[in-house]
């Protein structure tokens, strides 16, 4: 379901002279994208092996070797806790590595997501000033329901034009003093005199996102543009 935040931030009918209808709006909200379609297999147990060092341990199903297509095609829990792919556990090839290491006892289940329609997710923010230019500031806030890595920004204007923005994160439990960039120095940007930008090169990124935390999208520079949209590819 969208979520929408709309705010009328000036109306002013009656100053200009003839009497105009002279408005800006600020609209943020978030397009939901591509759904996980998939069918489970619960990957051979391997608690056998924990030692309270060892941190890397082979994935097999049926005794047969299984590779997961990355850390996020395979749910696993820890004690009835969920991991969190590419933070607490990684996958190169048909290994998985914990960040630490399962201590002897841990009840540990890995479920593999056999076949899947997509295992991304686009989140989309969308400012408009209205008639109205757009000035610098913050622009609005979303809540995240994912969990993955940013792998790819696309930013769109309504004109040629110039835009920088910077994207902030906070954890719920840190809201709201608790924001810090993502984007290093490396700021999503509408080059001057074009309509768009796109980049899927974040090496300077902080690229994790985390179910519930918070984003904040702040505009830097603008010139001629009153609406862009923001695209997020996240790898899930």
């Amino acid at each position: 379901m969208p979520t929408y935040n709309v705010s009328v931030q000036n109306s002013n009918y009656n100053v200009i002279t003839p009497a105009q209808k002279k408005y800006a709006v600020g609209v943020t909200y978030d397009i939901p994208a591509k759904y996980l379609q998939n069918n489970n297999i619960v990957l051979d147990d391997f608690t056998s092996q924990f030692n309270n060092s060892q941190t890397v341990f082979n994935l097999t199903n049926n005794n047969e070797i299984y590779v997961p297509t990355d850390s996020s095609q395979i749910i696993v829990s820890v004690n009835g806790l969920v991991q969190h792919p590419g933070v607490d556990y990684s996958v190169s090839n048909s290994q998985i590595a914990f960040t630490t290491p399962p201590s002897v006892g841990d009840k540990v289940f890995v479920v593999a997501l056999a076949t899947t329609a997509d295992l991304t997710r686009t989140i989309n923010f969308v400012h408009s000033s209205g008639s109205q230019d757009m000035t610098a500031g913050i622009k609005g806030e979303l809540t995240l329901d994912v969990t993955g890595q940013i792998d790819t920004w696309t930013i769109v204007g309504d004109v040629n034009g110039f835009l920088r923005l910077d994207i902030e994160k906070c954890s719920y439990n840190d809201y709201p003093s608790g924001f810090a960039s993502i984007v290093s120095t490396d700021y999503p940007t509408i080059a001057s005199g074009t309509i768009k930008g796109n980049n899927d090169n974040l090496t300077v990124w902080d690229k994790t996102l985390v179910a519930g935390d918070i984003l904040r999208f702040e505009v830097q520079g603008v010139t001629s543009i009153r609406r862009f949209m923001l695209g997020l590819k996240v790898l899930l």
